[in-house]
């Protein structure tokens, strides 16, 4: 299900179509796979998102249950929770309407102005690492963050607050280090600020990468290890032949390289990181490998991926590049 700008309704504001939905909260509910629910829900919120960024306009659905009453059954508690992630009082900007098979949603223009937030966004996509999660924060975090990097005192005070240099945790430096390991041999550190553990297969190495890298590059640095048992503390290691671990190698590196990344410094530096195949012993052989990457700090930011923030440009749905988002956001007055 896309959604698409509707040019045949006769309405004097965009029309956004999101194709068909279930609507009530009983119905909903009665959804036997919960992969669809999720997908109309999150149709639904980026179709508001956009046209709240791009002046206003209708939201238009067409409704799989012929049997629905907005009055009677509302629209769903998920529907209504997505639309209270966007905004703090939906019912100031959003209108409801059935009009025979179709449900409509009346979308207000965005006041950036009254609260400082020039356009709206589903998720910033921005991560820091805190203890140790990989957090993503939310959108006047992710500004206030972008604003103290951009100022060379802010950054200066920021960057000192935190821990010296990566390398000084030598306990995980010793180990990045190491050219072997031994098979189900304990390892003496855990899941950290600096390090996060892994037990995933090399095939699910790329999906764990863009938060992992951004949160350690917009911190301080760090570790992950892929193949390490983090419950019991030790070395497992996935399995691989090692013709794989080239192009493996080479999916990280591209994956790492198409990171957004947002600059206020002249250096604009690239991502920096490390990446090896420490392979793990049983007697006589080697039988799987540990992936270790290690990032450094980065001088500015670092995003997952482009932010989930949407507009309306010549008559097309269009996703804000991180460098556009970055720019609306900052040049917005505090409200």
């Amino acid at each position: 299900m896309s959604i698409s700008v509707d040019q045949e309704m006769d309405y004097a504001e965009v029309v956004l179509s999101v194709g068909e939905i279930t609507l009530g909260e009983k119905n909903r509910k009665l959804m036997k796979d919960a992969q669809p629910r999720r997908r109309e829900a999150q149709n639904m919120s980026q179709a508001v998102c956009t046209l709240l960024n791009s002046g206003g306009g209708v939201v238009k659905a067409h409704l799989k249950n012929s049997n629905y009453s907005l009055t009677r059954d509302g629209i769903g508690l998920d529907l209504e929770n997505s639309f209270g992630d966007i905004l703090a009082f939906p019912h100031k900007y959003l209108h409801y309407m059935q009009k025979k098979d179709d449900f409509l949603i009346f979308v207000k223009p965005w006041d950036g102005d009254i609260f400082g937030h020039c356009v709206l966004t589903l998720k910033t996509n921005f991560y820091v690492r805190s203890f140790s999660f990989s957090v993503e924060l939310k959108m006047p975090d992710t500004v206030q963050f972008l604003k103290i990097i951009k100022n060379p005192e802010l950054k200066s005070c920021l960057r000192q607050s935190l821990p010296g240099k990566l390398d000084s945790d030598e306990i995980l430096a010793t180990f990045f280090n190491k050219e072997e390991l031994t098979y189900k041999e304990t390892f003496c550190f855990t899941k950290s600020k600096l390090a996060e553990v892994k037990m995933s297969p090399k095939d699910k190495i790329i999906e764990i990468l863009p938060k992992t890298v951004s949160a350690f590059a917009n911190t301080d640095g760090g570790y992950l290890y892929i193949g390490l048992d983090g419950d019991n503390q030790q070395i497992t290691g996935f399995e691989a032949e090692s013709s794989d671990l080239d192009h493996l190698k080479c999916e990280i590196e591209k994956c790492i390289q198409q990171l957004p990344v947002t600059h206020f410094c002249e250096e604009q530096e690239k991502i920096k990181y490390t990446c090896k195949f420490i392979p793990v012993h049983r007697p006589g052989a080697v039988c799987s490998y540990v992936c270790a990457l290690r990032v450094e700090r980065f001088c500015c930011a670092v995003f997952a991926a482009e932010p989930d923030s949407w507009h309306v440009e010549d008559s097309c749905v269009k996703r804000f590049t991180t460098e556009e988002w970055v720019k609306l956001q900052m040049d917005t007055p505090p409200g």
